[in-house]
């Protein structure tokens, strides 16, 4: 029989209403959040509220000590989230990723990259984007930046932020060094998204957006045409970026022509290459072609044990928190059988930010007992899997955890996948 893990775990339910920027939880939220934890380099990372001053009460920073030294990351900030902590984004080291958003009602954020060496050092700035999340898309080993282009599109031809579903994204990498647009090796996601959105729109639809202006200005459409026009304006765009983004800009432009005004190609083409240039675009040294690397389709083995070390036994606490919860006392491993077996780690994930919607009525029993999940955690500390083992199905938690984030597991100071098995206990 398989050897399992089991952490015991208080898991945090926040609700959220209004707000475009509180549609995802972050660990630090104007003031109210933390999260502290030693790197075994030696870095302790802080981020929580600003510790002194008038804002302290409802603003957030970030923090890096190492012996007599530290770093101010983030001084101060509406919102600061941590979104990797030990993953290789392809530079070779362990970094920590934090998304910054200055101020509560912008859209932009940035994207700090700093390395968790035993002497870190900053080593990026990403700007322009709206959301920022490094993962394991193909689930091959291949960790990039997923970042919405925010920049390049907000306000992009009368259209406003509210108006895209599916704003476009880029792919981002480290290599050798340089930050790469590597958005091409995900070419099949692309597809996924640019599928959905045909889904979303008529043959109907597209043919009365044919026949207007393309613009859309006031008085050029009847009003009670502008929102579907706007909306069916909109989905077009995303397609076309959809196929611009994933380096297949003959096929883009072949779509645009096909389903936008003909009368105004020329002047909308040229917008969205103007739109892209000034976009997150300006910050990559080169844009990776489509030619895969090798071993893409090889899948990394997923650890399942930790290598006998009594050190690790019982395994330390870890502190963390979520918006509404201040200073919470995270995972306890309680349970910790090791081998020394092909797939052992050194060390196991440790969660950076948990949490799930409340406990409906009907599932408040949920709340005094314990469920049991299976995650399977990908080098960048994302679930990539979530598997209910008792006692039955319990789709939000499931839905919930596909935003958890860990400190990856690490073999030789390297994150790997890792496959666990959680004990959580609902509180509402």
């Amino acid at each position: 029989m398989r050897p399992t893990k089991q952490w015991v775990v208080v898991l945090i339910c926040v609700a959220w209403s209004g707000g475009w920027a509180q549609s995802r939880q972050v660990v630090c939220d104007r003031g109210t959040g933390h999260f502290e934890a030693s790197f075994p380099t030696g870095v302790t990372l802080r981020v929580g509220a600003v510790r002194s001053g008038g804002f302290a009460t409802r603003a957030c920073e970030a923090v890096l000590r190492w012996g007599d030294e530290r770093a101010v990351v983030v001084e101060t900030a509406a919102q600061v989230d941590i979104d990797v902590l030990g993953a290789d984004l392809g530079l070779g080291v362990p970094v920590a990723a934090f998304v910054v958003r200055p101020a509560q009602d912008d859209r932009n954020a940035r994207y700090e990259i700093w390395s968790m060496e035993r002497k870190p050092r900053h080593l990026l700035t990403l700007t322009g984007g709206e959301s920022y999340r490094a993962v394991d898309a193909e689930f091959n080993g291949q960790v990039a930046i997923w970042a919405t282009d925010a920049a390049a599109v907000e306000g992009f031809d009368g259209l406003g932020h509210a108006d895209f579903a599916s704003p476009p994204v880029v792919a981002l990498r480290f290599e050798h060094g340089r930050l790469l647009d590597v958005s091409a090796w995900y070419r099949a996601l692309y597809d996924h998204q640019i599928a959905a959105l045909r889904d979303g729109v008529t043959a109907e639809e597209l043919a009365e957006f044919r026949s207007s202006d393309g613009q859309l200005n006031s008085g050029s459409v009847r009003a009670e045409d502008e929102v579907r026009l706007r909306k069916t304006k909109a989905t077009v765009l995303e397609i076309v970026w959809a196929y611009l983004y994933s380096g297949r800009q003959e096929r883009a432009w072949a779509e645009l022509e096909s389903a936008w005004p003909a009368g105004d190609v020329a002047r909308v083409k040229a917008a969205m290459m103007a739109a892209r240039a000034r976009g997150i675009e300006t910050q990559v040294a080169k844009v990776a072609s489509a030619t895969l690397p090798p071993k893409w389709m090889e899948r990394p083995p997923v650890y399942e044990y930790l290598k006998s070390d009594p050190s690790q036994q019982n395994g330390g606490r870890l502190m963390y928190g979520a918006p509404g919860v201040s200073g919470s006392e995270g995972p306890v491993l309680v349970k910790d059988e090791q081998s020394t077996g092909l797939y052992a780690a050194d060390k196991e994930p440790k969660a950076i930010l948990m949490w799930r919607p409340p406990p409906t009525i009907s599932e408040q029993s949920l709340a005094q007992g314990v469920e049991t999940v299976l995650l399977t955690i990908d080098a960048a500390g994302k679930v990539e899997a979530t598997k209910m083992l008792a006692p039955g199905s319990d789709p939000e938690l499931v839905q919930a955890a596909k935003d958890w984030k860990f400190i990856p597991a690490s073999v030789d100071g390297r994150p790997v996948a890792y496959q666990l098995k959680m004990d959580v206990r609902l509180l509402r």
